[in-house]
């Protein structure tokens, strides 16, 4: 085509002319645009902002229609850089636009984005300006508009940049490599549904960040498929913009993620989340910067998280490293606890008035499922400050793995772990990362395994080498002494319905200790080398506790009790500490539930434990009781327990084998064995007991306050069985075998009547043997105890009999007065109106007590080698006596009587006991008695021989002034009481050659022994002497020992008194009979027949006794034998009347008999008739006839009496004893006519003779 045509073709002039057309509007929008565009974006966009905006370079590309701007700034505040810089924009359009008429971009490209932010603290932000007119309200206001239409290609950000800057904080946080790239992106209809797959990547602070999403923002549904990658964030730039009211503080961690977002909005809303987060190197604190928790790192993997559901499945969390840290206060406040608790909790807000709390509505509970979690490499670190020493208890190696697991948990989750326990003291350091470590290396290790859910959980567990040191600190709060030892242990716990069940399958504790705390105390109150249990099963809604198998191993403990009188055990506790105010207060205010809940557990069914089969091997125990006067201190040994079937609610006895060996101080160890049953409901022990050589001794001091007695050594033993069974009544108690007691020694102890150091170390009681064979022993509620005894046999024994300075028997106080014994003595005040009714309960008392006396039943007893040993340290100088070789034996006895009958005279022994007395004399007691009886009931005899009695020369010193030289005594004597306690005693003690020395100077007493001893000694210088006793047992003012004194006393008194009454008892034992005065008839020297015979028995003993000399002295008084005498004398002329009538008659005057009662008469007429006297006369004056009488009467009045006719009627009485005693052969020279004697009389005098008697 040529030109011309092309000129005349109006078709081609007129694309030519378009084509020219475009060509000059390309070059003036290639010339005009890009100044229009740089001034009026820096006006209208200085203006909307507020700032000054300045662009660089503008290009245009009209006829591609492309845009690129650089160097965009927004100048930021006077003297500040610029808030927001753009290295260039990039925009491509597209010719579409015209056609959708909507913006179409094919790209949208900004580079070198930097963004610069400055927040200038208070909120305050140096864009604030800014905001302020962005954020203003359009005037007028704008109606709502549709969402625009518009669609945007290949829109990127690339190269990026944001810098945040906090000045209050003090930080700069920095976005480089910001990369956004967003494929597509229109509100057009027809690209709705497309799917766009924006990209959006950084770095943050260092961190990597990435992003890839998938969605459909315009479309119904805006469905959306994110995935977000986070790696490495460091969180510690962002910490300073957590709340300073947070409990706890971040002090570092490194997050991670990639999770996958799925978001659709029809037909509802839904958000799911899956993916992995990640946290490293956390390490949390509390407020006053102490460690909580610490994490190595933390992985979650979210299968399925939906969370407008609440819906959680989550595949895993992995926690590798945990370390938590635990602590208490002094105070007693723990850490986690006060995390929890809200920091205005201690203020009390007034309660407003009117106003009505509303219940919040119940928010749906989350549902979590979680399919593994796992634990590696956890720690737990406990400190207690509030013990004394402070506690630390370090779990390590912390292994968990749980599957399963579910909120709720409708299913069983599985779950197994294991871990590492140690302790040790902790340190002052409260900050793990600071603090110095000096934790012992874990010796305890812990596995468990077990399933759970909703209804029923169980856990396996075995624990391994557990110290029990870690339990010290808190052990010393209630006990002072050190815990040590191991345990380890299976364990079993289940969990259903509510109710808890315990299983321990096996238990150990090996090594136990219960020491004192300081190393150099070697004392060990407690100590135990093995403790097992198998089978043990706790049922708490039961209340039950079983054990198949309990077996304790060579335990040793120390049972002390001091001076004080406290037990270790109470030393042991430590004081009780006072309860702070507030932990009182919240204790005390309780709530309302756990009160009843208490209420409820005091009406609650006991625990039962049972045990099937228990043991206890090699048991040791140190007793030391120094709380009495002397310590009683013994070991048990070898102790051995074998316990079947016990249970503490069982009927049944279970089989119960016992054994042990004691020791004291000295000797050999006892054994004791016990073989039996044991049952608890109610209480019964029986079984055979078997013990050799148990030292009694060991137990004697808590006799003191009961026995004078220090008991040096006695072994016991006894073989036989015993029973012991409570009763609804009261305990029963039966005992039967035979009982030992060997080698028994037993010293007196001072007391308050002896002096200092009167008894001490001096032997009181020994012998060799005590055997009670056949013992039995009952005791019941009601019924009296019953005690017998087979055969008892007693040998080698010795008896120490003393009598004190003060002279008291040492077997006085061998049993301590009682307070009530003491009371009895001191007069009460009168009672008050409830006297009587005491009275008569006490009566009632009595009554049932003496009703229910013991019954004791002996059998034959027997002595053998027995010594008694007497000293009287009241005689001074002392005296001492031995007794020994006693042998003997008493036949059966009892308390009982034979018919039973109260009052009865009880059955009666044979005693015959035979020993020697010094060496020389023998000792011989045969009879019968009964020890038993009340009174005492005894009918016996006793002979002793051959007794020298030098030796009791300090008593003859002490009563009579003089010693024994020479002299020996026999003794027979017989003691009887009847069953009323009267006693009748006959003592005959014969006395050969006894001589008394001179008189000892300084004695407290002067007798005439000598004299007593002439006197009572026959020819052949024995003395033989009865001394007859009766008294009742019943009168507590008769002693046996008192009469026997006072009969000794009187007997020598009577030497100085009565030697004739002494003399009579000595020859016929009449004392009554008193030889020393001879009785004659009033006015008469004439002896009597009676008199004779008391005057030969003198005659007799006086030739028996040459060593004494008698002296007799008439007595006659005036005033009472004038009548006598002139009686006697009227008499006289009678008899002188009848001699002449005699001699008249030629028959010698010798011859005339006394006279008679018929020849009275006559001769009295004759003397009348001769006497010189005044007589009546008749008339005639020759004297009448008159009657007897009056003749008696005028001559008894015509008889003279002075005092001279009496004084010698006292001699001739004198001469007429002496003559009478020449007569029957006494020599002249013992024979001595004393002075005579007139006496005034009285009304017991009596006419008579007196004999006395002296040493020649």
């Amino acid at each position: 085509m040529t030109l011309d045509s092309i000129k005349k073709n109006k078709w081609v002039r007129r694309a030519l002319m378009v084509v020219a057309g475009i060509a000059v509007l390309w070059g003036l929008s290639w010339a005009i645009v890009p100044s229009l565009v740089k001034n009026q974006l820096e006006k209208l966009a200085g203006e909307q902002l507020g700032r000054q905006v300045s662009l660089g370079a503008v290009h245009f590309r009209p006829w591609s229609l492309e845009l690129t701007v650089d160097d965009l700034v927004v100048a930021g505040p006077p003297g500040a850089a610029p808030p927001l810089q753009i290295k260039r924009i990039y925009l491509d359009a597209e010719l579409q636009s015209l056609l959708r008429l909507a913006p179409v971009v094919d790209a949208l490209r900004v580079e070198g984005l930097a963004l610069r932010l400055t927040h200038q603290g208070d909120g305050l932000y140096d864009v604030d300006d800014i905001l302020a007119r962005l954020m203003a309200p359009a005037d007028p206001p704008r109606p709502p508009v549709a969402l625009p239409r518009f669609a945007l290609y290949n829109i990127a950000v690339q190269s990026g940049s944001i810098d945040f800057i906090d000045q209050r904080a003090g930080r700069t946080h920095e976005v480089r490599e910001l990369n956004l790239s967003i494929p597509f992106l229109s509100s057009l209809a027809s690209r709705r549904d497309v799917i766009t797959e924006p990209r959006l990547a950084f770095l943050l602070n260092g961190s990597r960040f990435d992003s890839s999403v998938q969605t459909t923002p315009f479309a119904p549904s805006h469905k959306t498929d994110a995935t977000l990658q986070l790696a490495n964030l460091d969180l510690r730039p962002y910490l300073a913009y957590l709340p300073a009211s947070l409990p706890v503080k971040v002090l570092a961690g490194v997050a991670g993620a990639d999770v996958r977002l799925h978001f659709e909005q029809a037909p509802k809303p839904a958000v799911r989340l899956s993916g992995v987060i990640e946290l490293k190197g956390l390490q949390l604190a509390d407020a006053q910067g102490q460690d909580l928790l610490a994490l190595e790192a933390l992985r979650v993997d979210m299968a399925d998280v939906r969370p407008l559901e609440q819906i959680a499945k989550l595949a895993s969390v992995e926690l590798t490293g945990p370390t938590l840290d635990a602590r208490r206060d002094k105070a007693g406040a723990i850490n986690f606890l006060k995390l929890a608790l809200p920091q205005d909790e201690g203020v009390s807000r007034p309660k407003q008035e009117g106003a009505t709390a509303q219940p919040a509505a119940p928010a749906s509970a989350w549902q979590l499922a979680l399919a593994k979690f796992t634990v590696r490499g956890g720690q737990v670190h406990w400190r207690d400050a509030a013990v004394t020493p402070a506690a630390r208890i370090d779990l390590r190696d912390l292994t968990l793995d749980a599957a399963a697991l579910a909120l709720p948990l409708r299913q069983p989750a599985s779950f197994t772990g294991s871990l590492a326990l140690a302790g040790g003291t902790a340190s002052n350091g409260n900050n793990r990362r600071t603090a110095k470590t000096d934790a012992a290396p874990a010796s305890a290790q812990l596995s468990f395994k077990g399933e759970a859910s909703e209804q029923v959980a169980t856990v396996h567990a075995e624990l391994k080498n557990l110290p029990l040191a870690l339990a010290m600190p808190y052990a010393a709060q209630v006990i002072e002494p050190a815990l040590s030892g191991s345990l380890s242990a299976q364990l079993a716990l289940e969990w259903k319905g509510g109710q808890w069940h315990v299983q321990v399958p096996r238990l150990e504790a090996s090594k136990l200790t219960l020491g004192a705390q300081s190393r150099t105390d070697r004392t060990w109150p407690l100590s135990l080398n093995l403790l097992e249990v198998q089978g043990a099963e706790i049922k708490l809604d039961e209340r039950s506790v079983t054990l198949a198998k309990l077996a304790i191993t060579q335990p040793s403990v120390a049972v002390e009790r001091d001076r004080e009188g406290r037990w270790m055990f109470q030393r042991w506790l430590q004081p009780a500490t006072p309860i702070p105010k507030s932990t009182a207060d919240a204790t005390t205010q309780k709530p309302k539930g756990r009160a009843d809940e208490a209420k409820a557990s005091q009406g609650a069914t006991p625990w039962r434990v049972a045990v099937n089969d228990a043991t206890l091997e090699g048991g040791q125990i140190r007793y030391a009781d120094r709380a009495a006067g002397r310590p009683v201190v013994f070991d048990i040994s070898a102790l051995s327990l074998q316990l079947k079937d016990f249970a503490t609610d069982s009927r049944q006895p279970g089989p119960l084998k016992l054994s042990a060996r004691m020791r004291a101080r000295r000797g050999e160890p006892g054994q004791l064995a016990f073989t039996g049953s044991l049952a608890m409901q109610p209480l019964a022990v029986q079984g055979r007991v078997q013990a050799v050589d148990l030292p009694a001794h060991a137990v004697m001091p808590y006799l003191t306050d009961v026995l004078n007695l220090r008991l040096a050594r006695a072994d016991a033993g006894f073989k036989g069985d015993v029973r012991y069974a409570q009763t609804p009544r009261g305990p029963v108690f039966k005992l039967r075998g035979d009982a030992l007691l060997e080698d028994l020694l037993a010293n007196t102890v001072p007391t308050a009547t002896q002096t200092q150091d009167a008894f001490l170390s001096e032997e009181l009681l020994s012998w060799k043997a005590l055997s009670l064979r056949d013992l039995q022993v009952a005791l019941a509620p009601g019924q009296a105890t019953r005690v017998a005894v087979a055969e008892t046999a007693l040998s080698d024994f010795y008896a120490r009999v003393i009598i004190s300075e003060s002279g008291r028997i040492n077997l006085q106080d061998i049993v301590k007065p009682t307070a009530a014994t003491a009371a009895t003595d001191v007069t009460a005040p009168p009672a008050g109106p409830t006297a009587a009714p005491a009275a008569a309960t006490k009566a009632e008392v009595n009554v049932e007590s003496a009703a229910l006396a013991p019954l004791i039943e002996m059998g034959p007893v027997s002595l053998v080698n027995g010594r008694v040993f007497f000293s009287d340290r009241f005689i001074k100088p002392n005296y001492s006596a031995d007794l020994s070789e006693l042998t003997g034996r008493l036949s059966a006895f009892s308390s009982a009587t034979p018919s039973g009958e109260a009052g009865a005279a009880p059955a009666m022994a044979d005693l015959e006991l035979r020993g020697r007395a010094e060496g020389t004399a023998t000792i011989e007691i045969l009879g019968k008695l009964n020890p038993l009886a009340k009174p005492l009931a005894l009918d016996i005899t006793g002979k002793m021989r051959d007794l020298e009695l030098p030796p009791l020369s300090p008593y003859s010193v002490k009563y009579a002034g003089h010693g024994i030289e020479r002299g020996k005594l026999a003794m027979d004597v017989a003691y009887k009481v009847d069953p009323d306690g009267q006693l009748t005693a006959r003592n005959k003690l014969v006395l050969n050659q006894l001589t008394f020395g001179d008189p000892v100077e300084g004695a407290p007493n002067s007798l005439p022994v000598r004299l007593a001893v002439a006197l009572l000694a026959d020819s052949d210088g024995v003395i033989d002497l009865n001394l007859p006793i009766s008294g009742s047992l019943n009168d507590p003012e008769f002693s046996f020992g008192g009469v026997i004194f006072k009969m000794i006393v009187n007997l020598i008194a009577k030497a100085i008194t009565s030697p004739f009454a002494l003399l009579a008892s000595a020859f016929d034992g009449d004392e009554d009979n008193e030889l020393g005065v001879v009785p004659f008839a009033s006015g008469s020297a004439v002896l009597s027949t009676e008199a004779q015979a008391n005057l030969d028995k003198v005659a007799k003993a006086m030739k028996e006794r040459p060593a004494l000399t008698v002296t007799v002295a008439g007595a006659a008084s005036l005033e009472a034998e004038r009548e006598g005498y002139k009686r006697e004398r009227l008499s006289a002329l009678m008899q002188a009347e009848k001699r002449r009538a005699a001699v008249v008659a030629g028959k010698p005057a010798d011859a005339v008999q006394a006279l008679t009662q018929a020849e009275r008469p006559e001769l009295l007429k004759a003397v009348y008739r001769r006497a010189q006297i005044s007589k009546p006369r008749n008339l005639l004056g020759f004297a009448k006839d008159l009657p007897p009488a009056e003749m008696e009467t005028l001559l008894l009045a015509s008889i003279p009496v002075s005092e001279q006719q009496i004084q010698e009627l006292a001699l001739a009485r004198g001469v007429a004893v002496k003559d009478y005693l020449v007569s029957r052969e006494l020599p002249l020279d013992r024979l001595f006519l004393g002075a005579s004697k007139t006496q005034a009389a009285d009304a017991k005098w009596v006419p008579h003779a007196e004999l006395s008697l002296t040493m020649k």
